[in-house]
């Protein structure tokens, strides 16, 4: 159609909407592209430089002071509190880029219109309508696993997936501003009921907005949370009617975005579905047992979690990374992503998966069933299993000077994984082994200092990474002895167990060992002649548990220790017992309920409390001698808080403003999926 003069037309403005959307995505890339500079930047300085991670020339310097301005601005969540709960509203950065494009969106729509003019209320629904459909093949590219954006901006497909929503959102938006405007200028002339029966182009477009009215309606997080596996079916069964009664509505002249959306689409499944048969079908790989590659064993870890194992995978992965699980003998039709909690060169993917329900659920229910049966009768614990990734990215944590580890609870698999692989990085070893054509930098790290931190509700939970933790503190122990300035503090945090407590018999209180030490002291610096010496003090150190009152602590279930403490405390920070006049120091036994499960190096600090994770990064922060990396994985509160603890100290310590502090990245991951 002709537009009014001096009134763009409806093809310049899905330009001008692309354009912007480009630029965007453009500089993500570029963003990118930078990283992987600095990356190779830091690595290949550390030979020569004690501080390969600090900012020297000044484009670095530079890109340090916007990275930590970005930074404090885009991590920082508004806390909420109504009544006693208390809740975070989403990150600045995510509000930021969303009311962005929401603005975007408005203006391209109603640019250069008068909205009060009746006159121009059907040019403004032509616009809209323009605009609304310029956004489907955003949408599709943001809804792939095998994603194009990602792949080039460096960003799995699980932190796109909110954008999606957004973006999809966004373009419900846009359609009720289309479909209001020609409702509007309807309205006046009582045509509304005459255009609906009588002209077909209209009905299949308000088809077009119902599907889609329900398609936004269900991907709010509390129904999308009944049930996954039925919310995914039912998404894409009303995305292909969408796209069908949509391609019925528009005119011919926009049918190119549609077709450009379903080749996106295309694309992605036909990747998917590639991976997909190389992962899973024997014959492709010479390990093959039979059709399928993959076979897993279930071993129960306690009532509500289990242990996935699967020996000799036909795939590698990097730390980090997760893989979409399905056992449909167990779970028909479903699939579930689980982070890889080992390394390949483990030989074996190992997964620690929670019950939550469904699939989940049943896994442990198997797993329970088939390790209660007597030794005489045979058991068939392995399943054929289909797996699918691995998804997921994260900048190369050996780049940085500093990093701290922050989990809870099964979010361990998460980072255990990270502190491994640095690791072995300092001991020359390249655990990915993605290629047989190094893309990466040789094996090596800048880092000097891992700090671990693991909060759990059980003590006996700790022998779920038992053998890991153990190898980490030998291998760092090994390396401190020839010569290298590296240290690896680890920390469990218990906060609800009532082996923790003097409680317990005056046996029990016998059968405890002390021994809880930090493996190795903070290094100074990245060379030097000694070895920093680990004190006496360190290596005696032990938690103090009290036995005074029962507190507010206490629940039903048993003692749970919700208060913050400092790892250099004395006194215990919980009270679980009956006399309030008892007290007594016992430090925390290796030994956990389970006797069968491998005991946890002695050089493990094991406390009961909650951490103080703003103290500790502080802490780390002043002494870090360059950029220093943040990772937590655990419950939203934990992440959220996490951030909010990073965001204040880079303030308050006016990093790469002029005071010599350096910069914190952030890496988060929560608990849930999409």
């Amino acid at each position: 159609m002709v537009m009014t003069a001096g009134v763009p037309s409806l093809f310049w403005m899905q330009d001008v909407y692309w354009a912007f959307v480009a630029s965007a995505l453009g500089a993500a890339v570029f963003g990118n592209f930078f990283n992987q500079i600095l990356y190779r930047q830091r690595m290949a300085a550390r030979r020569n430089s004690p501080s390969p991670a600090k900012p020297t020339t000044l484009t670095f310097k530079i890109q340090a002071t916007i990275a930590a301005i970005v930074r404090e601005f885009s991590n920082y969540s508004l806390p909420v509190t109504i009544g006693k709960k208390r809740f975070y509203l989403p990150t600045m950065g995510p509000i930021t880029i969303m009311l962005g494009y929401v603005i975007l969106i408005v203006v391209a729509s109603l640019y250069k219109f008068n909205t009060k003019n009746w006159v121009q209320w059907e040019d403004i629904g032509y616009r809209s309508g323009f605009i609304a459909i310029s956004q489907l093949p955003l949408i599709t590219l943001l809804s792939g696993k095998r994603n194009l954006i990602g792949l080039f901006a460096g960003v799995g497909h699980e932190r796109l997936n909110w954008l999606h929503r957004w973006v999809s959102r966004a373009l419900f938006l846009t359609v009720l501003i289309h479909m209001g405007f020609w409702l509007s200028d309807w309205a006046k002339f009582d045509y509304i009921l005459i255009k609906i029966t009588t002209d077909s182009i209209t009905r299949k477009g308000l088809a077009a907005g119902s599907i889609l009215a329900w398609i936004v309606l269900s991907s709010f997080a509390p129904i999308r949370g009944l049930s996954y596996q039925f919310f995914v079916v039912q998404h894409i069964i009303s995305w292909v009617g969408f796209m069908v009664a949509l391609h019925m509505h528009v005119p011919a002249e926009n049918l190119q975005w549609i077709w450009v959306a379903v080749g996106f689409w295309a694309f992605d499944r036909v990747v998917r579905a590639a991976y997909l048969a190389y992962n899973n079908f024997g014959l492709l790989h010479k390990s093959g047992n039979g059709v399928l590659a993959c076979r897993a064993s279930f071993e129960p870890l306690d009532q509500h979690h289990v242990r996935i194992s699967i020996a000799n995978p036909p795939i590698t992965w990097k730390a980090g990374q997760h893989i979409f699980l399905a056992c449909h003998p167990l779970a028909p039709l479903t699939s579930h992503p689980f982070t890889v909690a080992s390394l390949p060169q483990d030989g074996k993917m190992e997964f620690i998966v929670q019950a939550k329900g469904g699939a989940t659920k049943r896994f442990v229910r198997y797993a329970e069933k088939n390790s209660s049966l007597p030794n005489s009768m045979p058991r068939k614990s392995d399943r054929a299993v289909l797996i699918d990734g691995p998804y997921s990215r994260i900048r190369p944590l050996r780049q940085f000077d500093s990093v701290v580890l922050v989990a809870g609870s099964t979010g361990a698999t998460f980072t255990v994984p990270l502190m491994r692989d640095i690791v072995e990085q300092w001991k020359g070893t390249d655990s990915c082994q993605t290629s047989r054509f190094r893309l990466e930098p040789a094996p090596g790290a800048v880092t000097r200092h891992i700090k671990f931190i693991w909060c759990l509700k059980r003590s006996t939970s700790v022998s779920w990474f038992g053998r890991e933790l153990d190898k980490v503190a030998k291998d760092v122990e090994t390396l401190r002895n020839q010569g290298y300035d590296i240290a690896v503090d680890m920390t469990v945090y218990v906060t609800c167990d009532e082996e923790m407590t003097s409680a317990r018999s005056s046996n029990d209180n016998e059968k405890l060992k002390s021994g809880i030490e930090v493996i190795g002291e903070r290094p100074t610096s990245r060379k030097g002649d000694e070895k920093p010496s680990v004190t006496e003090n360190e290596k005696k150190m032990s938690v103090l548990i009290s036995s005074g009152a029962s507190s507010i602590d206490g629940t039903a279930n048993g003692c749970c220790c919700t208060r913050v403490v400092e790892e250099d405390a004395t006194v215990a920070p919980c009270c679980c017992g009956t006399a309030p006049s008892q007290r007594s120091s016992t430090s925390i036994s290796n030994s956990f309920k389970k006797p069968s499960k491998r005991c946890v190096d002695a050089k493990i600090q094991v406390m009961s409390g909650r951490p103080n994770i703003a103290g500790i990064v502080r802490k780390e922060a002043e002494l870090a001698l360059g950029e220093m990396a943040v990772v937590v994985c655990g419950p939203p509160g934990m992440v959220q808080t996490t951030r909010n603890a990073v965001v204040s100290i880079s303030d308050e310590r006016a990093v790469h403003k002029g005071t010599g502090a350096q910069g914190i990245y952030v890496h988060a991951e929560c608990f849930g999926y999409a």
